[in-house]
């Protein structure tokens, strides 16, 4: 091989690389550009959707407010049943309002826990006497139950647990059969200090295409859930994952087509020390 040959041979692969570099120094910076790009765009939208839940709270209240107190006032039957709606049509928008607000506050960091000691069995025996009438009118039976029957105390954020508990409760009734049973279910282990939460129904169960969607910013819609005429499961799931993780455990779920699901997860009893979760 002549030497003329080997320069034309160094002097191409030579401009081979430079060409590749340039191209990677411009991908990589182009992909910089980009990343800084939709970072801010993620954080503006977060902003815009902190301002938006903020802005549509007021407006939502005054409109629970006279709707409560027309409901209350009123005898006329149309009176009370269309104010009715409406009162649980708005309540319904606020828990969706706020669970944005918390979603924001959560992914800038922002949501922080309120620990306090508390009972546990009142806080379940407060979430389903909360449930009972809507159990009651879809014809779906609401139990608890417990490893144990006495006072057992836990220290962590009461009014986030209730959230997540509530959540999950609703949908278990939600996405029931008729005459299905929905368990609040309470495990306590006391050689590691913890206890274990489960809400388990008896419903039509979860598909695997909904599965996929579960825990995600784009929650699944109705029309893909086994079940007719029901609400979309909305941003429930996530930000009760987001929420049980903060307090130091991870939701999680079980599910069998034609037979229930159960969503669950465990918590210390008392919190890590420094009481940050």
């Amino acid at each position: 091989m002549n030497q003329p040959f080997m320069l034309n041979a160094l002097l191409g692969l030579t401009v081979c690389l430079t060409i590749a570099w340039g191209i990677t120094l411009f991908g990589n910076r182009k992909l910089r550009l980009t990343l800084k790009h939709q970072r801010g765009n993620e954080q503006r939208l977060q902003h815009f959707m902190t301002s938006l839940s903020h802005h549509l709270r007021t407006p939502l209240n005054g409109i629970m407010g006279y709707a409560e107190y027309i409901h209350s006032s009123s005898q006329e039957p149309m009176v009370h049943f269309t104010s009715k709606i409406i009162l649980e049509n708005s309540l319904e928008m606020l828990h969706l309002v706020n669970g944005m607000l918390d979603l924001n506050k959560i992914k800038e960091g922002q949501l922080q826990l309120t620990l306090s000691a508390f009972d546990v069995y009142d806080l379940l025996e407060s979430i389903r006497h909360l449930h009972q009438a809507r159990a009651t009118r879809l014809n779906v039976q609401l139990q608890i139950s417990t490893n144990q029957h006495t006072t057992l105390k836990m220290t962590t954020d009461p009014y986030r647990l209730r959230q997540v508990l509530n959540n999950l409760v609703d949908n278990a009734i939600t996405y029931n059969r008729p005459q299905g049973e929905v368990k609040l279910q309470l495990m306590h282990d006391d050689a590691n200090h913890t206890v274990t939460f489960t809400v388990a129904d008896t419903g039509l169960g979860i598909t695997r295409e909904v599965q996929e969607q579960l825990f995600t910013d784009q929650p699944a819609p109705a029309a893909e859930f086994p079940a007719k005429d029901k609400a979309g499961i909305g941003l429930g799931l996530t930000l009760s994952r987001q929420l049980v993780r903060l307090m130091g455990g991870k939701l999680d779920y079980r599910t069998e087509l034609g037979v229930g699901s159960s969503f669950y997860f465990t918590l210390p009893i008392h919190p890590p020390s420094g009481g940050k979760a």
